[in-house]
């Protein structure tokens, strides 16, 4: 029995891991004006970020249509196919509201497993890795679910920005709200808590925030995976993978990854964070033995 594993352009997944895993990803859209893109098919990242910072205009981003997913359903879907979907956070995005709505006009029933993975960016994509990899180990259907939300509940984000205004202007500042009219020289570092935008540390200078993130990822103990997040800056991002790799007992090489669009489209400019998988006990045991 095949078992397809699909997502949206929000989980970041690099290309050359969306290819070899045979991940389905359906792109969000993203609008600049009157111009509207596919996320990460129409528009690179270094002509997105240019737009960004210098045409003064605040893009706009929406879930991928019904009908798109319906597509997507239609063309994976078989006598003996089954589909894993899995999508950004529903606090930040209507996606898992559209897959939804597709799996039910296709009356897909069983042959279909909707997860929300309250997650975005990478935090997401680690969560739709773990299951493809999962599948093309022979795992059923039910397995992978289960593997993709025991990643997700064990994966901790960490974003420092270097404004909010991208985030309020895009709806998406959640309960970091609070920090909206606070001094100038505070840069916020952000997590994601039950799939919501909250506010983690509020750092007085960039640099002091880069060492956050370093000391936030190490208190997470005993990694499974890890990323590196940046949009526009990358001194920062090889140092910093560096210093992390050491937690990772897997010895899986932290990603570097640079947010797509359509979520960058709410981070802005000077965006670093890290993501972090924590391990399971079997896996630092494993290590340990090694």
């Amino acid at each position: 029995m095949a078992i397809h594993i699909v997502t949206d352009s929000g989980a970041d997944i690099p290309i050359e891991l969306v290819k070899s895993l045979k991940i389905t990803v359906v792109p969000l859209t993203l609008s600049f004006g009157e111009h509207t893109y596919l996320d990460g098919v129409d528009l690179s990242p270094d002509d997105f970020y240019s737009k960004l910072i210098h045409q003064g205009i605040m893009p706009t981003t929406s879930q991928p249509p019904v009908g798109h997913f319906i597509e997507v359903y239609k063309e994976l879907k078989g006598p003996s196919h089954q589909i894993l979907s899995i999508h950004l956070s529903a606090k930040l995005s209507a996606t898992l509201n559209s897959a939804t709505q597709a799996a039910n006009e296709e009356q897909l029933g069983d042959a279909i497993k909707i997860i929300d993975s309250k997650q975005a960016s990478i935090a997401l994509g680690f969560a739709v890795i773990a299951a493809a990899e999962a599948v093309a180990r022979g795992a059923s259907l039910e397995e992978a679910a289960s593997i993709a939300e025991s990643t997700s509940n064990r994966t901790n984000t960490f974003i420092l920005f270097d404004t909010l205004e991208y985030l309020v202007k895009g709806g998406r500042i959640g309960r970091a709200n609070a920090l909206i009219g606070s001094v100038l020289q505070i840069k916020p570092i952000l997590t994601l808590d039950d799939g919501e935008i909250a506010t983690k540390l509020k750092i007085r200078t960039f640099s002091k925030g880069i060492q956050s993130l370093q000391t936030l990822a190490e208190e997470c103990g005993d990694l499974e995976r890890a990323a590196v997040l940046y949009t526009t800056d990358v001194t920062e991002v090889s140092e910093l993978a560096n210093r992390i790799s050491n937690n990772i007992v897997t010895k899986a090489k932290p990603l570097v990854v640079r947010l797509s669009p359509a979520v960058g489209t709410h981070g802005g400019p000077g965006v670093i964070g890290v993501v972090c998988v924590k391990a399971k006990s079997s896996d630092v045991e494993f290590a340990r033995e090694a």
